[in-house]
């Protein structure tokens, strides 16, 4: 069985979450409640920090795509941080990487939300 944990910060309106390990089907409800949470608390600006991650199941893949919703009715936004090449080429198959802006590191997806840089050229991005 994989394990994963959640870290998490929440600064403001900022939030960070750094899911390490596997995002399999029976963490990803774990990982809906504390996304959903955030947002009812304020969050309207979260990094997605893959840098841990070692795979996201399609019930993943489900969770972050509603959150992305969710952000984006509350005016708010969301980056990825870290990814490697394998959560990076299921997140491109999944169509995700149109939907987010792309970062080498969390610190960098960080102060470039916290600029009010949510939506960044390609210039801008690392990727």
């Amino acid at each position: 069985m994989h394990e994963m944990t959640i870290q998490s910060e929440l600064h403001g309106d900022l939030f960070v979450v750094r899911p390490q390990g596997d995002v399999s089907k029976s963490v990803a409800a774990e990982l809906d409640e504390l996304l959903d949470a955030a947002i009812d608390d304020g969050a309207r600006l979260m990094v997605f920090d893959c840098s841990d991650l070692t795979h996201i199941s399609s019930d993943g893949l489900r969770v972050v795509l509603k959150t992305l919703r969710r952000l984006r009715e509350a005016d708010g936004r969301a980056v990825l941080a870290g990814a490697g090449d394998n959560v990076r080429s299921v997140l491109e198959a999944g169509g995700f990487l149109a939907l987010l802006s792309e970062f080498d590191t969390p610190d960098s997806a960080v102060q470039a939300l916290s600029a009010g840089r949510g939506s960044v050229s390609n210039d801008d991005q690392n990727h």
